[in-house]
């Protein structure tokens, strides 16, 4: 009987490591960083002209301190285009649908399904290697085709040519899952898009809606908040974050030769020593990054930059890490 409850015990810790946003809006507001933030975008402001202050966002988490985890925002929750920034949020959704139990957790069903006579199944579909492979590409060089492969899996959809009536209704809805799944985890996010190099054609032109009402949509904070989760460890699982953390990991000495996501981006603004883990996002109007970083000082951070109408400039970024690390480093205690 103890190792019945002790079953139902493992169960229930998997199932709440599902953290949702109320654990970032839960961390305290650290005045100090507020004004780190603040000051670090005033100076940028007056640097890149091109660049005003409703286009501009930040978030910022302090890890250093586990038992101490502060934030601050600028703007973090104003909404943005997130561009490859949503891939993101499939890749999480993906973990959650297709990632295959941990160890324990076969372990501690193998031992319910025992004692309830029934025949043990992983509780979730198999992430295969096919689905892997299109996570890195998607995650590490930020591939397009990789990430409608993933859409179509996930909300069980095709891309194709223009749809009517209840067809059309049908694929639309089929398209929100990934808006109803964070939503139930307190996120106001739209994630229903697939990202395009040159389109959407057909019914994903449709989808947009009037004035594009269904574009992709995210905001800082609910970026911070993902990686909050997954650097925590508390996304989909302990085993399923750590798979994420690996794909979103980018070598600094040297890189990959196929990196693509650190210079020109937040990565370039990183002091020798330190280590990177990150996703960027670009368009002709959006130029963003999110990272998780561990500095040479012992600093361990959270920072999401969003930023629209100067994505041409490909010294913004890492202006906007230089001085933001300079007014955080100057703001400690």
């Amino acid at each position: 009987m103890l190792r019945f409850f002790a079953t139902l015990f493992i169960l229930a810790s998997v199932a709440t490591a599902h953290a949702d946003f109320r654990e970032f809006r839960a961390v305290p507001v650290d005045p100090a960083v507020g004004v780190a933030l603040t000051g670090a975008a005033d100076a940028i402001l007056k640097e890149f002209p091109k660049l005003t202050a409703d286009n501009l966002a930040l978030s910022v988490i302090d890890l250093t301190k586990p038992d101490n985890i502060v934030r601050a925002d600028y703007h973090g929750d104003a909404p943005f285009y997130p561009a490859s920034l949503v891939k993101l949020f499939f890749m999480v959704e993906a973990y959650r649908e297709f990632a295959a139990a941990s160890g324990e957790e076969v372990k501690a069903l193998k031992t319910l399904h025992s004692y309830n006579g029934e025949e043990t199944k992983n509780p979730r579909k198999k992430l295969t290697p096919e689905i892997e492979r299109a996570l890195r590409e998607m995650i590490q060089v930020s591939d397009n085709d990789a990430a409608a492969f993933l859409v179509d899996l996930l909300t069980d959809t095709a891309s194709g040519p223009e749809l009517e009536g209840k067809a059309l209704e049908e694929f639309i809805e089929r398209r929100r899952k990934l808006n109803r799944s964070f939503a139930s985890l307190g996120y106001d996010i739209s994630a229903m898009a697939k990202p395009w190099s040159f389109g959407p054609f057909g019914r994903d032109k449709q989808l947009m809606g009037e004035n594009k009402i269904n574009r992709n949509r995210a905001s800082a904070n609910s970026i911070a908040s993902l990686l909050l989760w997954i650097v925590r460890r508390h996304a989909i699982s302990p085993h399923a974050s750590d798979a994420m953390l690996a794909l979103l990991e980018r070598p600094l000495s040297p890189p990959r030769p196929t990196e693509n996501q650190v210079k020109d981006f937040f990565g370039e603004s990183l002091p020798p020593g330190s280590k990177l883990w990150s996703k960027e996002g670009d368009t002709s109007e959006v130029r963003h990054d999110a990272a998780y970083i561990e500095l040479p000082d012992g600093r361990k951070l959270v920072v999401v930059i969003l930023t629209r109408g100067a994505a041409d400039d490909k010294a913004l970024l890492p202006a906007i890490g230089k001085r933001l690390l300079a007014e955080l480093g100057e703001n400690r205690e």
